[in-house]
């Protein structure tokens, strides 16, 4: 019993809480059930004010689009608020048909539960925006495509942009200036550029050319791209600004590109700060000398005359390509054009309705006149030309506009266009005629990077841009107010042309007569190089007594009439290649005002002895023919080429150049002693081209030449400005590698054949060489047994036919740095030679090195040491042929670097039969610019696939067919099909 009562006692509590949860339950719920209305309207109050809050929210993004960008809280917040609302509906929908559907008990309970519960969510959900961020800064779109033509097809501009693109990938390079005259594409190209970047950089930021563009109109455009405009708005100057975009663009990689550039820009004060490490700014100048800041220069002068072509017919359509009658126009109107792609599209279009041959010829003329104002589309060329002429010193104007006097895209050498505006009086006539020239090549420099000219073809040459020509000629002929100018181009001159003239030009025509004696005492100027025409007439420059400059150069004439005897005035006469003419006449004696005679290559065999009377004399270029059955006859009694006599008169000349084509020719080895004699006595002498047949007489002259001697007080040596000195006869079994120097004025040339030992005065010539020719040296084992510390001048080496020598440098006699500014090495028929440098290697040595040329070594076996391949990192060209005993071009074993032969384009091996190696660790070797590789007879040099698969670059492999496919490709198919596809034929 007392069991029960112990039981009973527990159970009851349990009863007791067990009713007291049931009736708080029901309590709840009736709860549920008697606030239902009053909790609904609480909630849809609460409702209604979260889809304020929501609204406002919307309103803020909305307003905000174009430089903001929701968050991610702000994201989701907006969906939860949705889906609470969504829920309410459902829920109010519920709520309303509780009276209509007489729901029950249960019902009413679940529905007023949900409600207080929806209520503190929906309070909750409104509190969350205060503690959310709504927006966040919109990030910048890196890049907005450029519309611009394509120029994949138009190589002429395709390979700057090929250009840029390698220096842009440069850690090294951060500017970079496209500079040209205007319409030339440098817009187009770095158009291109840009689009072709886009993917490597973060932001691209384009900046149009704006006239008037200052600091603060460039960086409202960066300003904008970065979505800080608004930031901006309350910055009060352009420093703060600057620093604005400086701590955005900090550890970005990114690109400016500044188009139209007119005037030096401050990078720093726009924001562009040194320490940003991956930035690069690219931009485009009219004149070199704005963009003086950048890193890398791409000069864009004009379209090759393919590309103009194609660029002209695309306009004008190919049905009149087809037309005799219009093409012969339109290939004088591409020219007149001068490969400006503006002008050729432009003028292209406007002939394309013109079917008619005379409106052709008609534009032409256009084009062409000096006297009609420029065609409209042609106004802002022109107004550039005036531009850039008005800025130049009053000295350098007229040089501009003598261009006008030659036919359009004509070009010239440096020296013939220095020497034409000395003769002309535009070069100041008080200086020595080497000052004169550096004063015009200083000219001719700021000409071209004033985008004014552009350089030749040919070496050293020059020409203006066609259009300028003409629009120089409008000048001139402004200034003059009449055809002072006359410039005949295919058609023939009247006789009553003459007369008007004071600067002529005749180039290149054919002549069939000239008058008997023109009446022309104005002409200053008479060019007739290249022309095709008989005789002169005995009396033709009768009335030509104010002339200064007559040019024959390569001219069929045979003689010069008496009546030369009238140019008085005459400065300048050039007569170079005139291969017929046998003589000069003895009326050359008048010439008294002549300053320059160039007479080299002609059929003279010997100068009158009238030349030494020619008192003003400062430069004389001259050479001589052999004559048969003399030349070689030492003991024969010939008349000398040159008579001592002639020298000695001349004590003005600056410039002596004697050109000897054979040097056995006797009758220059009997008086050469006597003219290097008279030569030595000169003492204004600044340029000297001379060859020594002995050493003995070659250090007699450097001991007794006064000119040589006089010591420069600013440079502390002698002044010559320029030599060619060729010293000692060494008969080759083959033709000598050859400087081309010929006409170089800046030139310091020095050649030591067939030598014993190096005497002192060899040495104090090589010192002071620009280039060096060492050939058949009878005992040199190693260059730098004699002269290491005289090579630091050297651009180019030629070493030829040297038998006994080994090595070119020992590096553990040297004892410092060799060749450190040597930019061409070339190495041919050394049949001991072992190595190209020996021991150790200073650094700085060959570090500057270009193109090296290893021929006919028979005992080399190794080309490179692992310490020579690393001073060699500008090495570009590189050829060994006929190198029969070598087997590796880098010495097995050594430690590569991939950066080896970084700049290398062109690799030719010719007939290399033991070469099996480029290099052991080819693995290494990357040839991140090599573009050309020749092959020819090396059976052995198995490891080409694996050796060069890296080269991302190669264009072309020159080699046999057969030998290509039969190497060991180890079953790499796509590099041998990519190789195969670069093949061009071995010939």
């Amino acid at each position: 019993m007392a069991e029960i009562v112990q039981a009973g006692g527990s159970v009851l509590p349990s009863a007791i809480q067990c009713c007291q949860h049931i009736y708080g339950c029901l309590k709840r719920n009736y709860g549920y059930m008697k606030h239902m209305k009053k909790n609904f309207d609480e909630l849809e109050e609460k409702v209604c004010n979260l889809c304020d809050e929501k609204k406002k929210v919307a309103d803020e993004l909305n307003n905000n689009k174009s430089k903001m960008t929701e968050s991610a809280g702000c994201k989701l917040w907006r969906s939860n608020v949705e889906a609470k609302i969504n829920e309410f509906e459902a829920l109010k929908k519920k709520y309303l048909q509780i009276d209509v559907c007489l729901c029950g008990i249960p019902f009413q309970w679940n529905l007023g539960r949900k409600m207080v519960a929806m209520i503190k969510e929906v309070v909750s959900l409104r509190n969350q925006i205060g503690n959310l961020t709504i927006m966040l800064q919109k990030p910048a779109d890196p890049f907005i495509s450029r519309h611009v033509r394509d120029i994949k097809e138009v190589p002429s501009l395709n390979e700057h942009l090929e250009v840029l693109k390698e220096h842009l990938g440069d850690v090294n390079v951060k500017k970079l200036c496209i500079w040209g005259p205007p319409r030339v594409g440098k817009t187009t190209i770095m158009e291109n550029l840009h689009n072709a970047v886009a993917k490597d950089f973060d932001f691209l930021f384009w900046v149009p050319e704006i006239t008037g563009r200052n600091i603060e109109d460039i960086q409202a455009i960066l300003l904008k791209r970065l979505c800080l405009s608004q930031e901006a708005e309350i910055l009060n100057d352009n420093h703060e600004r600057g620093h604005k975009i400086s701590e955005k663009l900090k550890g970005k990689k990114y690109v400016l590109f500044l188009d139209g550039v007119s005037s030096n820009v401050d990078l720093h004060e726009i924001g562009i700060s040194d320490e940003h490490k991956n930035s690069k700014v690219v931009f485009t100048c009219r004149s070199k000398d704005i963009c003086g800041q950048a890193d890398v220069f791409v000069n864009v002068e004009k379209l090759s005359n393919t590309d103009a072509q194609e660029l002209f017919w695309e306009a004008v359509g190919v049905d009149y390509k087809r037309n005799p009658h219009i093409q012969p126009i339109a290939d004088l109107i591409i020219n007149e054009c001068g490969g400006m792609p503006y002008l050729l599209t432009l003028i292209g279009k406007n002939l394309k309705t013109k079917r008619s041959p005379s409106l052709w010829r008609a534009a032409l003329n256009d084009l062409r006149s000096p006297s009609m104002e420029p065609r409209q589309e042609l106004v802002e060329i022109d107004k550039f030309f005036e531009f850039v002429y008005k800025e130049l010193r009053s000295d350098m104007q007229p040089c501009v506009l003598y261009w006008a006097v030659f036919p359009a895209g004509y070009e010239l050498h440096q020296d013939y266009i220095i020497e034409y505006w000395r003769a002309e009086q535009f070069l100041k006539q008080s200086e020595k005629l080497c000052v004169a020239r550096d004063s015009g090549h200083a000219i001719l420099n700021q000409l071209v990077e004033k985008s004014l000219l552009l350089k030749g073809k040919e070496m050293d040459h020059y020409k203006m841009f066609e259009y300028f020509q003409r629009a120089a000629s409008r000048m001139a002929y402004c200034i003059e107010n009449s055809c002072r100018i006359l410039v005949k181009e295919r058609e023939k001159i009247r006789e009553e042309e003459w007369e008007k003239a004071n600067r002529l030009s005749l180039i290149r025509l054919s002549l069939s007569t000239l008058p008997q004696r023109p009446n022309c005492c104005r002409i200053l100027t008479l060019l007739l190089q290249e022309s095709i025409f008989a005789e002169f007439p005995p009396a033709f420059f009768g009335y030509m007594c104010g002339l200064q400059l007559l040019d024959l150069r390569h001219t069929h004439i045979r003689l010069l009439p008496p009546s030369i005897s009238s140019l008085i005035n005459l400065n300048a006469l050039f007569l170079n290649n005139c291969r017929l003419l046998t003589q000069l006449p003895s009326e050359i004696a008048d010439l008294q005002k002549l300053e320059i005679l160039d007479a080299r290559h002609t059929a003279i065999r010997c100068l009158p002895t009238e030349i030494g009377e020619l008192i003003n004399l400062k430069c004389l270029r001259v050479s001589f023919v052999e004559i048969v059955g003399n030349d070689n006859d030492v003991d024969a009694g010939v008349e000398e080429m040159i008579s001592s006599g002639i020298i000695s008169g001349l004590h003005a000349l600056e410039e002596l150049i004697i050109e000897i084509p054979d040097p056995t020719i006797g009758r220059w080895m009997n008086n050469v002693e006597s003219i290097a004699g008279a030569v030595a006595d000169l003492e204004e002498l600044t340029t000297l081209s001379f060859y020594f047949p002995e050493v003995e007489c070659f250090k007699t002259f450097i001991k007794g030449s006064k000119s040589w001697n006089r010591n420069n007080t600013l440079w502390g040596r002698n002044d010559f400005r320029s030599f060619k000195i060729l010293v000692g006869n060494h008969q080759t079994s083959g033709p000598c590698t050859k400087f081309d120097v010929s006409g170089c004025s800046a030139e310091r040339h020095f050649r030591f054949s067939a030598g014993e030992g190096f005497p002192e005065e060899v040495l104090m010539l090589l010192e002071q060489a620009y280039s060096f020719q060492l050939i058949g040296h009878k005992d040199a084992a190693k260059l730098s047994n004699f002269v290491t510390d005289k090579l630091g001048g050297l651009e180019a080496c030629i070493i030829e036919d040297c038998a006994e020598m080994t090595s070119i440098i020992d590096g553990n006699q040297a004892g410092g740095v060799a060749f450190q500014g040597l930019n061409m090495l070339h190495i041919t028929n050394l049949p001991k030679l072992m190595h190209i440098w020996e021991g150790s290697i200073r650094s700085g040595s060959l570090n500057e090195l270009i193109t090296l040329t290893v021929k006919k070594c028979g005992s080399i076996k190794t080309l490179f040491s692992e310490e020579l391949v690393r001073q060699l990192s500008q090495l570009r060209d590189l050829q060994v042929e006929d190198c029969e005993k070598i087997q590796e071009i880098i010495k097995g074993g050594s430690n590569v670097d991939s950066g080896a032969f970084s700049k290398l384009k062109t690799l030719t091996l010719i007939n290399c039969q033991e070469l099996s190696t480029i290099c052991n660790n080819i693995a290494s070797l990357e040839w991140p610019f090599l573009e050309r590789i020749t092959i020819k007879t090396c059976l052995k040099l198995n490891s080409f696939p694996s050796t060069f698969k890296k080269a991302a670059k190669l264009k072309e492999i020159v080699c046999a067919e057969s030998w290509l496919r039969q190497l060991d490709w180890q079953d790499d198919t796509s590099t041998r099909d990519h190789f195969l596809s670069l093949h061009r034929p071995d010939q």
